[in-house]
């Protein structure tokens, strides 16, 4: 029996049996029914037992059967402002894509680092960390390979396909295993990085009344980004895959990247958009006391909206299109509504019915600690779990549990579900982790004990700064 189908009956088995048991002490039974859904909810998501967005629909038919919620609440959790926040930054994310931004950014920034093989390393995962704050990471790991393999070309001769030597092993195997490392930590930075950062901030918004805006999550994602960045870099240059080569010639090196060319209407009319939807989120607070009703979300549909106004200035097939395209823009994840929706819907229930309360109670050893071994131990425990979970079941199933957690001990529920939802984008040992993972170990460079070992070790590095963060950074902002 496959994975998918033995996950699809021992959830329908637990949630069975658990609605044919009495509530434990201390439990109500809409919160035992919740526990019983969270579980079923839960095998299907990890083993893929049914699509996941579909499974993000069950909230919606079982919530109101079970008389745990109406109809009408549970729905207005699938249309959540977090939604438009990261469809509108979806599409931000795909006019980039459309005219090249994103390569361009690439190139003149690698044709114009040194050519020692540490400094290109560098460079290489700094670009792919920054486009990733704004695209799509599975997108950017996909644009960012071939640079990467230009630049191998540059070190181990045209058309090398295993570099001979230790140290050209580890080189090749660091830079291409870096990519997914550096669009997983990109993707930390900004509130539209992963689909986890907006179920965050919906389950912070809805259970726990913290509303955390655009710039704010950038005071905390950042640094971790800025922190993480570094540390990864060490991780693989100096302790997993360490190489010491002679630096390639900068000739070559420009010969391998190429150039990006004259910049073109599109590109500037693109960048022209993007400049002003993030300064726009950066001073959001100040517009608002113009624009009472303005908010992040607004900001990124308007974004998008200009796209899909705005002429490119160039002629495409004998027409002149626009910078964003409907044939673009069904691109954008729109599946996330009920993926997230369902997510935002089960962790209200799991909040609202007390289940997170009794389950942060019933954990009385982590939640007798103090707060910064507290934050510590659920950000491991949810980087073991991520790395054969998906991320988004991860954080939906968690964060109201640490954030129970966290409240039962005396300290703000929203720093222990903050925690586990920064920790819930971690996983970077497994291959299947994320869809990053198995792109740059599908290139063959990458051996997977090298993946593993890496991966691992950023987990725990992570694992530590967002502890620290969530702990000293995050009360500041929130």
């Amino acid at each position: 029996m496959s994975v998918g189908r033995s996950g699809f009956w021992i959830g329908v088995a637990l949630f069975a049996s658990m609605q044919a048991m009495p509530a434990p002490a201390g439990l109500s039974a809409e919160g035992w029914s919740v526990a019983a859904l969270t579980l079923l909810i839960a095998c299907w998501w990890f083993t893929e037992a049914v699509p996941v967005a579909l499974t993000g629909s069950l909230p919606f038919l079982a919530l109101p059967l079970m008389g745990i919620a109406k109809p009408d609440a549970v729905a207005a959790q699938y249309m959540s402002p977090v939604m438009f926040l990261i469809l509108g930054g979806a599409m931000l994310g795909l006019a980039f894509e459309r005219w090249g931004l994103h390569r361009r950014v690439a190139l003149s920034v690698m044709s114009r680092v040194g050519s020692s093989p540490g400094a290109l390393l560098f460079a290489l995962m700094a670009v792919t960390a920054f486009i990733s704050m704004w695209v799509n990471n599975s997108a950017t790991t996909v644009m960012m390979l071939p640079i990467a393999l230009a630049v191998l070309s540059t070190t181990h001769g045209e058309g090398a396909t295993t570099p001979p030597g230790r140290d050209a092993r580890n080189f090749a195997a660091a830079l291409i295993l870096s990519i997914a490392l550096s669009s997983n930590l990109g993707g930390f930075a900004t509130p539209i990085g992963t689909p986890v950062n907006a179920i965050a901030l919906g389950i912070l918004e809805r259970s726990y009344g913290v509303q955390i805006s655009f710039l704010d999550w950038m005071a905390f994602g950042v640094p971790f980004m800025l922190l993480a960045l570094p540390a990864c870099w060490w991780i693989l240059r100096r302790i997993t895959l360490p190489f010491e080569l002679a630096a390639a010639h900068p000739d070559a090196l420009r010969t391998a990247l190429g150039s990006p060319g004259a910049w073109t209407p599109p590109e500037w009319r693109v960048l022209g958009v993007v400049s002003l939807v993030a300064a726009a989120w950066i001073f959001q607070p100040l517009i608002a006391r113009y624009l009472p009703g303005i908010t992040d979300a607004g900001i990124a549909v308007a974004g998008a909206l200009l796209l899909t106004i705005l002429p490119s200035g160039t002629v495409r097939d004998g027409t002149a299109p626009r910078l964003l395209e409907w044939e673009d823009a069904r691109r954008a994840p729109w599946y996330l509504i009920l993926l997230l929706g369902g997510g935002l819907a089960l962790a209200d229930a799991v909040v609202k019915s007390g289940l997170s309360a009794w389950l942060g109670s019933a954990l009385g050893a982590v939640g007798g600690l103090p707060l910064l071994p507290m934050l510590l131990a659920i950000a491991l425990l949810c980087a073991l779990i991520t790395e054969a979970a998906s991320n988004m079941a991860t954080a939906t199933i968690f964060m109201p549990i640490a954030g129970g957690l966290a409240a039962g001990a005396g300290f703000d529920p929203a720093l222990g579900a903050l925690c586990a939802a920064m920790a819930a984008n971690l996983g970077f040992a497994n291959p299947a982790a994320t869809s990053s993972n198995a792109l740059v170990y599908s290139s063959g460079q990458v051996p997977i004990a090298a993946m593993l070992k890496s991966g691992l070790w950023v987990d725990l590095v992570g694992a530590v700064l967002i502890a620290l963060l969530c702990a000293f950074i995050v009360p500041l902002v929130i």
